[in-house]
């Protein structure tokens, strides 16, 4: 065996990693404190790395640690080792199409997408290192958040289908008419929405659908608002209180709030368009494989 194959072979690379932080950090106890050792331990680390080279790297001073000429030579080949050694991880994870960093995608509240829920979770399997940050906000301000480029990737309603953005149908959603339970249309069904016109109505503060909001103005809904509600868990809640009646999105409605009755039939029921949306300028590949995924969940889904 040659003294090379001897070297390499017993020698702890960790101990290249120490020599590195001792040269740059100048001393002994300012590398212990860099790597969260005691300097007991780095000062014999760097005995051992002496010992198996069989020459002085560097000598104490006063104001530290003094490289050698052989601590020198050393120094720039450790640097380079510890360099690549580092930068391996982000390579590979490059290479097999492992990713990291983070992806922002912006949606309206309570979405019951079975394609969307399964698309996150196929990009999480496939890009465990993504960080997915999920923010919701009313529909007109993930609309201007994409436009503006403060966001890569959202879900929610675009009625004007603008050209500046990109939008692949997710589902549609029935909004109903609900009352709650001490409400003297409870149970039944009413076939003509302009006749609930002054009845008290639960409204959102903000974030209404723009095709919700021309259902409610022609037939004249809301003119009583009796409740304002910020999301579909209050507005459920008032109206099951019998504050007033409320229009909510019905798959959310039959699972967080059963014992509301439905007031009109399926039919006249207004029905939105759900959309994925992003930007035609989109350049994160970690965004774009979530756009994929989901797409490919859709293709999937019945």
């Amino acid at each position: 065996m040659s003294a090379l194959d001897r070297f390499t072979r017993v020698l702890d690379w960790n101990l290249l990693k120490y020599f590195v932080q001792i040269a740059q950090s100048g001393g002994i106890g300012a590398a212990a404190d860099s790597l969260h050792l005691s300097q007991p331990s780095v000062s014999a680390a760097l005995r051992r790395l002496e010992d198996h080279l069989g020459v002085v790297l560097c000598v104490r001073t006063r104001k530290g640690v003094q490289l050698t000429a052989a601590g020198d030579a050393l120094l720039k080949e450790c640097e380079y080792i510890v360099g690549r050694l580092s930068a391996a991880p982000a390579e590979l994870r490059a290479i097999v199409g492992d990713l990291g960093g983070s992806v922002l995608l912006k949606t309206i509240s309570h979405v019951l997408s079975p394609a969307l829920d399964a698309g996150v979770v196929a990009f999480k399997a496939r890009y465990p290192h993504v960080e997915l940050v999920l923010e919701t906000a009313p529909c007109e301000l993930i609309v201007e958040a994409l436009l503006s480029g403060e966001v890569a990737v959202a879900v929610g309603f675009d009625d004007a289908l603008r050209p500046e953005l990109r939008h692949v149908p997710l589902m549609q959603e029935r909004q109903q008419l609900y009352c709650g339970p001490t409400h003297r249309l409870f149970g039944q069904t009413v076939t003509d929405p302009s006749s609930l016109a002054l009845e008290p109505f639960v409204a959102f503060s903000d974030g209404e659908p723009p095709a919700l909001r021309q259902f409610r103005e022609r037939h004249g809904l809301g003119q009583r608002i009796s409740g304002n509600a910020d999301s579909v868990f209050e507005a459920s809640w008032l109206i099951s209180l019998g504050i007033g009646i409320g229009a909510l999105p019905e798959p959310m409605a039959k699972a967080i709030a059963p014992t509301l009755s439905p007031l009109l039939p399926p039919d006249l029921a207004p029905t939105l368009d759900i959309h994925l949306m992003w930007r035609p300028d989109l350049q994160s590949r970690a965004a774009l494989l979530l756009i994929d995924t989901v797409i490919e969940q859709l293709k999937q889904t019945p």
